[in-house]
Formats: C-alpha cells, structure tokens, sequence
C-alpha cells in the first residue's frame, strides 16, 4: 500500500509534466530555455509521524519456585519453603526430619519481553535545510533539483511484560532434613507419580530504552507550476540516505548500533514569495526506507508521514 502511493505521486508528477510541457509546446512563440537560475535556500521546520517504537529485550533472571495445588501461590524454592510445603503436606515427622511430600517445581531460565514506545512532540520535530534550484524553465512550469538535509534527536522508554522463555513444572516429591539437607528425590520420569511439562506460569517485566539521532539526507527532482500570484505549487521526489546512531538497553545490557538506510521521498507542496528575495513553503511528504531502524533491543519503521515549513531565500 504504501509502495502504491509513493509510486502514484511520482507517476503524477511526470504526468504533470508531460501534459504542461505539450501544452506550452503548442503555444506560437513559445520559448523553452536551458538553465541553472532560481536558486534558493531554505530553513524550517518539520514535524514527522514516526510510528511507535517496537521494543524488543531479554531477561536472564533465573527463577525457581515450588507450589502444591495452585501456581498462583508460587513461592521461591529455598530451605524455608521446603520445609513448609513438607511439614504441611507429608504424613509425618521423625525428630523434626519431615517425611516426603508431592509438591511441583517449576524452573525458569529467563524472559522474552516486548512492548511499544511512543514519541513526545520534541522527538517528532526537527530543524531542516534545503538548497534547490531550477535547471529547465517553459513559461510557467519548471523543472529542478532540491536537496532537503534533517536531523532527528529521538529517545523512549518504556516497561516491557514478557513470558518466560523456556518453563518447565515438575511434579515430584521433597524433603526436608535440615537447613541444609533438602530438595527433590530423584525419581525416574516412567514412575507414575512423577511428570514434568513445559509451562507458561511466569511472566516477568523489564525497562527497555531506545535512543536515536538521525540524520537523512535527500537529492530530488522538483516539477512546479507558478502563478502570477507568486504562488508557486509543486511536486518532487527522488532517493534518501538517513545515518542512524542508535542505543538501546534492556535487563541491565546495552547494544549500541550505527546504521544508514537507503529509501525514497514524495513531496507535493506550495510556496509563496513576497518579493524576489524572500518567501515561504509547506510541504507533505512521504518517506519509505528500505529497512527498519533496528537493535538488539528495538525495531522503529520509519516510513511515515510529515509536514515542512520553511523559511526561503532566492539568490
């Protein structure tokens, strides 16, 4: 779908092109002209409608608990727990040394955790620069070239829920003799009372961050029309390049990434000079990168929406 729009907008432009410029042709008298003139300098600012961060990580807080007829009532597997689920569950005692009694013990080596982040107003934002110029002028339509430089200062946090990555839940039985002497009787996994499965009893939460600092570069062609107005409406497009410092962090670990992420941009927009100098411009503009943003930690798709305001200057 959004190949489809960004191809649509590309084919408009050339279709508005080609339908001006045989327009113009058929004028008597009318002069086409080859040149480098036109050249503007832009300063604004942009607003971009990134999607939330998909925030990815891993714990490795291993956990073992024991509990008799509801994991609701899990509690970690030590000495003192031991002796309670024996003492209320076995039939007996000898001097203190408490007979055997079923139990489950259930074992967790670590967590998958995900979540999203979202992005403040701030993080959306960024200052852009532009230099464009025109290179083919036919009365009122032009064609030229613009390159639009931006730079993005975003970071997220956010507390991730995950289940565990590998659970298992033994049914078994424990004794307890002592502080120090208890734990399972081994037990051979083809005796009746004895099973172990794989369980999904425990969940575990963690704050994963993610911060970036995006720089994207673009170099496209403009088609515009001009008006007598001074009004000036125009499309452009063409390829992108965006340099990507990224840093993300989960459970205590870092992962720090340097990427650049080729994708193409679509721009439709106006622009209106108050004299030869000076004026200002609106644009709407569709980004697709070829590649996610991507960590260890988190996953950002960067194609999206924005809008440009800038401030120009004609030299």
């Amino acid at each position: 779908m959004k190949k489809n729009i960004l191809a649509a907008l590309m084919m408009a432009a050339m279709l508005i092109g080609l339908v001006g410029h045989a327009q113009d042709n058929a004028k008597v008298g009318t002069a086409n002209s080859m040149t480098i003139a036109g050249a503007h300098l832009g300063v604004g600012v942009g607003y971009r409608n990134f999607h939330t961060v998909r925030l990815k990580g891993v714990s490795q807080n291993s956990f073992k608990g024991i509990w008799t007829t509801d994991p609701r009532s899990m509690v970690e597997y030590n000495s003192e727990s031991v002796r309670n689920v024996v003492s209320a569950n076995s039939t007996g005692s000898v001097v203190g040394q408490y007979l055997p009694a079923t139990a489950n013990i259930t074992e967790s080596s670590g967590y998958n955790l995900g979540g999203h982040g979202s992005w403040g107003v701030m993080e959306s934002m960024a200052p852009v620069v532009s230099l464009g110029a025109d290179i083919y002028q036919n009365d009122s339509w032009t064609l030229g070239i613009i390159s639009n430089l931006q730079y993005f200062n975003m970071d997220t946090a956010s507390s991730a829920k995950g289940s565990s990555i590998s659970e298992t839940t033994a049914h078994t039985k424990v004794y307890w003799m002592g502080p120090s002497n208890y734990g399972e009787i081994l037990r051979a996994a083809s005796e009746p009372d004895y099973s172990i499965v794989d369980t999904h009893y425990l969940t575990a939460t963690g704050r994963t961050k993610f911060d970036m600092q995006m720089l994207e570069i673009d170099l496209g062609l403009k088609l515009g029309y001009t008006l007598a107005s001074g009004l000036d409406f125009y499309l452009a497009a063409g390829p992108s390049l965006s340099y990507a410092d990224m840093e993300s962090s989960s459970g205590g670990r870092h992962d720090n990434d340097l990427d650049y992420i080729f994708g193409l941009y679509a721009t439709i927009g106006s622009s209106y000079w108050f004299n030869e100098s000076y004026g200002l411009s609106f644009d709407i503009r569709y980004d697709e990168a070829f590649k996610h943003a991507d960590t260890k930690y988190a996953n950002l798709n960067l194609d999206s929406w924005s809008a440009i305001l800038k401030f120009l200057v004609q030299f």
